[in-house]
């Protein structure tokens, strides 16, 4: 899809629709795809990643059942909170965006809330306490009850500052738990 065939469509999208945001002045942030494959169930808290290196979580209300492969998406930006227009999804996501630690995707400046590194070694899933040493140097801890298999070598994590702590997400793994950091 065309880049001006895309502004017109968000355009025409923030218009049209009824939340309190509509009455807001929305400007384009960027155009770009979403990173990997996309499936399951949307809804607030997933995590995606552009290819640009931008970083959003799902704050706003939505439930959405989707399958594509690195959609289109036009982001659009109205102060702190950012709409994800996805190629292939039925509504529009309302997110923040995520500051990653070392990342010059960042336009908005300020502090990280996100780390992004991979985990040393063999990864096989998380039982309640499990320690993920990352290749930064750093060491987390799991801080909620979970249980998951995944056998992995050298995965990516995302771990991301929510109201109530961090967050970790492994690449593949649609499934977020909490962690606390050790060193």
């Amino acid at each position: 899809m065309k880049s001006s065939t895309l502004v017109f469509l968000a355009s025409l999208q923030v218009a049209l629709m009824g939340s309190s945001y509509s009455q807001s002045k929305w400007t384009l942030y960027e155009e770009t795809n979403l990173e990997g494959s996309i499936s399951g169930t949307v809804q607030q808290g997933r995590i995606f990643k552009t290819a640009s290196g931008s970083i959003y979580e799902v704050t706003g209300l939505t439930l959405q059942l989707v399958l594509e492969l690195s959609p289109e998406v036009t982001v659009l930006q109205n102060g702190i909170v950012f709409k994800l227009i996805v190629d292939g999804f039925e509504e529009p996501l309302l997110c923040r965006q995520l500051k990653a630690s070392g990342s010059t995707s960042s336009k908005s400046g300020g502090g990280s809330d996100a780390i992004e590194s991979t985990i040393s070694g063999t990864f096989e899933g998380w039982d309640g306490e499990t320690v993920f040493v990352l290749d930064n140097g750093q060491i987390w801890q799991q801080s909620s009850y979970a249980y998951m298999y995944h056998y992995a070598y050298r995965p990516s994590v995302l771990i991301y500052k929510t109201s109530g702590g961090y967050k970790l997400r492994l690449e593949g793994v649609d499934e977020t738990i909490f962690v606390k950091r050790l060193k």
